[in-house]
C-alpha cells in the first residue's frame, strides 16, 4: 500500500514540474509575443502619421517627391 502511496505522489510531482515548466516557458513566449506586438504597433502609429517614416519607406520604393530626379542602382 505505501508503496503505491510513493508512485501516486511521485506521478503527481512529474507532472506538477512538467506542467511548472511549460508554464513558464509560455509566460516566456507571451513576454516575447508582448514586445514583438509593442514594437509592430509603434511602427504601424510611425507609417500612418510620421511623414520621415513615410518618406523612408516610400523612397524604399522608389517613390520621390515632384520633380525630384531619384538615382536607381544598377546591378
Amino acid at each position: 500500500m505505501s508503496i503505491l502511496c510513493v508512485a501516486v505522489n511521485l506521478r503527481a510531482f512529474l507532472e506538477m514540474n512538467r506542467q511548472s515548466l511549460e508554464n513558464q516557458r509560455l509566460n516566456s513566449e507571451i513576454e516575447e509575443l508582448t514586445t514583438v506586438s509593442v514594437s509592430l504597433q509603434e511602427e504601424i502609429k510611425n507609417l500612418k502619421g510620421d511623414p520621415k517614416t513615410i518618406e523612408k519607406e516610400a523612397r524604399k520604393i522608389g517613390m520621390g517627391r515632384p520633380n525630384e530626379k531619384i538615382l536607381v542602382p544598377m546591378n
